[in-house]
């Protein structure tokens, strides 16, 4: 996967359909259930969701990155066949996060840990024209926060029996958020919510720790 450069407007690359993305150079990446059963640090926050065996159905992910030198789009997509959108008291939405450290150290397994911060974007099925920008120093510390305030938008598609989900943002808005700059690698790591298997919170599948990925100039 590399973030190219594309000659398009801002508009343009939040769209899953547009045909700007047939430049891009997807990756598929392997998820696996995140590490819950019997994990201490899982187990002080939450014990319910420490015992969790059956979370973690989504096995695969596609993601494709694009910049035009203002902003930078992700390209998401992954099989849902529920394509789950109502959240209730007993029912969850189909979600989506890519993650990014904000510290050399930051761990993407354990989404931080203190003083070593990580940034995510986060996209829900009920929420889907407006993602969140979150911040965390570790398992159970998670702010979420508006993603208006980072300037952070997302547009979905369901087609196929796959939700197809770009998440966009300027390269640079500040030393609480990701930055990024064209010629400069990044690391991204991937969170992926089945909302009809009662995923939500740490039940998810996700892609390990964090990966380089080179931004093109």
């Amino acid at each position: 996967m590399e973030i190219k450069r594309a000659a398009a407007d801002a508009a343009a690359l939040l769209d899953p359909a547009n045909a700007v993305w047939q430049q891009a150079t997807a990756q598929d990446f392997p998820m696996v259930p995140t590490p819950l059963k019997n994990n201490p640090a899982i187990e002080a926050i939450s014990p319910f969701i420490a015992q969790s065996t059956d979370h973690g159905v989504i096995h695969g992910l596609t993601a494709a990155g694009l910049h035009n030198g203002t902003v930078l789009a992700l390209r998401l997509s992954w099989a849902s066949d529920q394509h789950d959108t109502i959240a209730d008291l007993d029912q969850f939405v189909d979600g989506v996060a890519v993650m990014f450290p904000l510290t050399a150290k930051a761990s993407a397994v354990t989404m931080g840990s203190p003083g070593e911060p990580v940034n995510a974007w986060y996209w829900k099925a009920d929420k889907a024209e407006q993602p969140f920008d979150v911040v965390a120093e570790g398992y159970g510390t998670s702010e979420r926060r508006s993603g208006k305030d980072a300037r952070l938008v997302s547009k979905s598609l369901y087609q196929g029996g796959r939700w197809h989900v770009v998440l966009q943002r300027p390269l640079d808005i500040g030393n609480t958020h990701a930055q990024f700059q064209p010629g400069t690698p990044t690391k991204l790591a991937f969170g992926v919510w089945d909302g009809g298997n009662r995923e939500r919170a740490g039940r998810k599948s996700f892609s390990g720790d964090f990966v380089l990925v080179p931004v093109a100039t």
